[in-house]
């Protein structure tokens, strides 16, 4: 099943809200280790997969990029009131 980019981010962002940047950066380092667990697929569906994978990781790493950035210690989307 493929996941858009915007379907990603979504996921993300609801699994990280209430973390702390200990539990946003094990959720990245967990999609990390699913990525770098996967193998380059042959076929489409693989190959999908794995790039959903990848970008799971990506966003994770951009949770924790922007708590950083505005010094949360723990995760609130953009879009809610502090």
């Amino acid at each position: 099943m493929f996941e858009s980019d915007e379907e990603i981010r979504k996921n993300v962002q609801e699994k990280a809200v209430g973390l702390d940047r200990d539990g946003v950066a094990a959720q990245g380092k967990e999609a990390q280790r699913r990525y770098d667990a996967s193998t380059p697929g042959y076929c489409f569906d693989l190959a999908v997969r794995r790039e959903q994978l990848e970008q799971y990781a990506k966003e994770w790493q951009r949770v924790l990029d922007e708590m950083t950035a505005r010094g949360l210690e723990r995760y609130l989307p953009v879009d809610e009131k502090v």
